[in-house]
């Protein structure tokens, strides 16, 4: 869990630091957006990539094999922010990375399955009843983060 913790902090920061121009991110999809950083080289070598790496169309996933993605986010009509998508993460793992994440202070919001923590914040107890149970080994939840800026 350490280590995909970890990797959602390196894409946050690389995000904000390659992808953002002076007209916020100008990235009309989550697979542009995701490809372009994956292109610059900027993802976590751990990570998987699946596609040619210089394509810009290339996909990337997490250890439990869920797709993540990086997505411009529109605040006041303009594109001044970002998402970071987690899919298939185990409950145990969605309890910790949401609850490691909260205190990091990098995300202004949090979603975990369906319920939205507009803050960022997130407490353990929360995310024990928002992250859900695998179905068998493959793990169900879905972790976004929003970052303004």
């Amino acid at each position: 869990m350490a280590t995909e913790t970890a990797n959602i902090q390196t894409i946050i920061t690389s995000a904000q630091s390659l992808l953002k121009g002076s007209d916020g991110y100008t990235f009309t999809s989550s697979a542009k957006m995701t490809g372009a950083l994956i292109q610059m080289g900027a993802v976590p070598s751990g990570m998987t990539v699946q596609g040619d790496k210089t394509s810009g169309t290339a996909t990337l996933y997490n250890a439990w094999g869920g797709a993540v993605t990086v997505a411009p986010a529109s605040t006041s009509g303009f594109n001044n922010g970002f998402t970071v998508t987690y899919d298939k993460v185990p409950q145990d793992a969605c309890i910790q990375i949401a609850t490691r994440i909260s205190k990091t202070g990098l995300t202004n919001g949090i979603t975990l399955n369906s319920t939205a923590h507009s803050d960022g914040k997130v407490t353990t107890e929360e995310a024990s009843t928002q992250c859900k149970a695998d179905n068998g080994s493959t793990g169900t939840n879905k972790l976004i983060f929003t970052i303004n800026g």
